[in-house]
């Protein structure tokens, strides 16, 4: 009884963790103009994401510029040097990762009602949480820092 208890309790965990996840529109790394034609964007929401892709790369192009740096200088001879570039790779993929996540709910806050509810039904599918959306008068707050 204690065995099936555990593994009821494992396997929760394991779904939740995996469930867990967001459910990126991808801006940064997906086609803009996939985005468009799935979600049916207007001419002012394309022109909004295009601009928000055009803050993104500007915002990511330091951090992809520190992990071209890295892989070309930090030395790679030993398991424990690839560990610690392997971690300060990662910090960095996840600021670029957090980047994206920002200026996709930046786009969700555009979106039409009809339009986020079609992203709600894929990312069901995927088993994945959409994202919350935002409004620009956040990204204001944001330029500051």
């Amino acid at each position: 009884m204690k065995r099936i208890n555990l593994f009821l309790i494992v396997f929760v965990l394991v779904r939740v963790t995996v469930q867990g996840q967001d459910c990126p529109l991808g801006l940064g790394g997906t086609d803009p103009q996939q985005i468009a034609e799935v979600f049916e964007f207007d001419t002012a929401q394309e022109q909004r994401m295009l601009k928000w892709v055009d803050s993104l790369e500007l915002k990511n192009a330091p951090l992809q510029l520190e992990l071209d740096a890295l892989l070309a200088s930090h030395p790679q001879q030993t398991p424990e040097q690839l560990t610690a570039m392997g971690q300060k790779y990662e910090e960095i993929k996840e600021k670029m990762v957090r980047n994206s996540r920002f200026y996709d709910r930046l786009l969700l806050g555009i979106f039409r009602p009809v339009q986020y509810r079609k992203y709600e039904e894929l990312c069901a599918e995927l088993d994945l949480y959409p994202l919350e959306p935002t409004s620009e008068a956040f990204l204001k707050g944001k330029e500051n820092e």
